[in-house]
């Protein structure tokens, strides 16, 4: 069993559509962060940086519970954990450790600057700047897809599940959302049919 410490977010809706799509026992948690509950020392027992998503592997390879934190390496944990979305051969795993990477470290920020500065310390002009960058990243994603059905040729893989909360949730802050982007759309609308992503993309949300 898997216990699972999330919130309806991009970031945690990667993590529920991951847990759906493997068949993985697990128990969501919702936590709150208005209260204060991710700053709770239990929790930063499982995760440091006070963020979610956070999961609790109890029947983890080895002796004892088993945290992960960061959703990255929950993917790649729970991907290893199921033997499902990770493409054995060593070329393709890298182009997903790739996505991963540009997904996390440039993508998932960019919209984070923009909701900050458009709404939590408004600032028009960095708000603009954050916009304008999302939209290029975008345009990457959308030059890729439109030569493959998914992001690492044509096969689905956690790549997708990564990336596709941040398009179905995270791209509603585009001016025109994924409307400028075809290809996006296209895959976009392919992932949103699967069941799995459609149970972890509910969950918390009613």
């Amino acid at each position: 069993m898997i216990d699972l410490y999330t919130v309806p977010t991009a970031n945690g809706q990667k993590i529920h559509i991951m847990l759906e799509e493997t068949g993985l026992a697990y128990r969501p948690h919702l936590v709150d962060l208005y209260k204060g509950e991710h700053r709770a020392p239990e929790f930063r027992k499982l995760n440091p940086f006070a963020r979610v998503p956070v999961i609790v592997d109890h029947d983890a390879p080895g002796e004892g519970d088993f945290a992960v934190c960061e959703t990255g390496a929950i993917l790649r944990y729970l991907a290893a954990k199921s033997g499902q979305f990770l493409p054995a051969d060593i070329r393709l795993a890298s182009e997903v450790d790739q996505w991963l990477s540009f997904i996390s470290a440039n993508v998932g920020p960019l919209f984070r600057g923009g909701f900050m500065f458009s709404t939590m310390v408004p600032n028009p002009a960095a708000a603009e700047y954050f916009v304008a960058e999302a939209q290029k990243a975008f345009g990457v994603l959308n030059d890729v897809l439109a030569t493959r059905s998914f992001l690492v040729g044509e096969t689905y893989t956690i790549a997708d599940i990564s990336a596709y909360p941040v398009a179905a949730t995270s791209g509603k802050q585009l001016p025109q959302g994924l409307t400028p982007y075809p290809h996006v759309r296209r895959w976009a609308e392919a992932i949103a049919a699967r069941a799995a992503v459609q149970r972890g993309m509910a969950l918390f949300t009613k």
